[in-house]
């Protein structure tokens, strides 16, 4: 397999255990983002404001409900010192010459903002990751379609685990954005990720969830997340 993209996509749709609450409860003191009033930040602003992550550079704003939980800064090195480990790696399962492709693909990566429903390493949790992928490498994807299209070709030349199940391309109208989807499944839950394609860049937001009301809950959330926001200039 030729890893050329998708490695974000790649490594969400086989890293579903810290996601549901496969590891070890969460000590108490896990660094969360401190609750701020829900006032609609500044278009200027990049980053977390109250239950609103915004990112003008590319162009979209995203609400989570107020009882989800968005962790600090400092999240993952914190859970490393407890001797969890979430940070973006290859799976083993993919090979070593497809792990070391799958690495240097990571340097295009940018996970932007995650969000939990409950606390972290709590039974049957929902997780959503936003992430950016620079496709200036891949001129190929034109679309969503296009990058969810060549994710299934890449799952179908993987090493893949044999309860992995992955759809087929789909799209969805969602508020005024329409969306490239694709749901993957495997014993560790379910995983449903929304593409779109913006400035050259694949904008990828990702559930993983074992509930069908979660599934419910993050189809809402991308209903309601605005497109029209613009840069600083």
């Amino acid at each position: 397999m030729t890893v050329r993209i998708l490695s974000i996509a790649f490594l969400f749709a086989f890293s579903a255990a810290t996601a549901l609450g496969q590891v070890s409860p969460t000590p108490p003191g896990v660094p969360i983002k401190e609750i701020q009033s829900p006032e609609k930040p500044s278009d200027t602003i990049v980053g977390v404001s109250g239950r609103i992550y915004s990112n003008p550079d590319l162009g979209f704003r995203i609400t989570f409900p107020d009882e989800w939980l968005i962790p600090g800064d400092d999240f993952e090195d914190y859970l490393k010192s407890q001797g969890i480990d979430i940070g973006l790696k290859a799976p083993e399962s993919i090979g070593r010459i497809d792990q070391i492709q799958l690495e240097r693909a990571l340097e295009r990566v940018r996970v932007l903002v995650t969000a939990y429903r409950a606390m972290p390493g709590s039974e049957e949790n929902a997780i959503v990751r936003v992430a950016a992928e620079d496709l200036s490498t891949v001129p190929q994807v034109k679309d969503a379609v296009d990058y969810v299209d060549l994710m299934r070709s890449q799952f179908a030349a993987a090493r893949t685990p044999p309860d992995f199940k992955y759809s087929e391309t789909q799209a969805e109208q969602l508020g005024r954005h329409q969306f490239a989807f694709i749901d993957t499944e495997n014993k560790a839950g379910k995983k449903r990720m929304y593409v779109t394609v913006r400035r050259g860049v694949a904008l990828l937001f990702t559930l993983s969830y074992s509930k069908p009301a979660d599934l419910a809950t993050f189809r809402r959330i991308m209903s309601e997340c605005d497109f029209s926001i613009k840069p600083q200039m």
